[in-house]
């Protein structure tokens, strides 16, 4: 079994990880957002976040995502 500081190290790698997605997602955000103005598109799209949101599995996962949804409509 790892030591409780060996599986910090694996859980920060994991964290450096997502943080890298996270940003990549954000800046993702931002274009949608220029082009749903450009296009003239509502920010909201309720079919699409349903879409996401039918594919996790657990509340853990689902009450993250609906994080990252609401900060990423922010973003656009």
């Amino acid at each position: 079994m790892k030591s409780v500081n060996l599986l910090r190290e694996d859980i920060n790698k994991i964290d450096s990880k997502i943080l890298d997605l996270i940003r990549k997602r954000a800046k993702m955000s931002v274009a949608v957002g220029e082009a749903k103005k450009l296009s003239k598109t509502p920010v909201l799209d309720k079919t699409r976040e349903k879409e996401i949101l039918k594919k996790l599995k657990t509340p853990y996962e689902i009450q993250i995502f609906k994080k990252i949804i609401s900060e990423s409509r922010k973003l656009q």
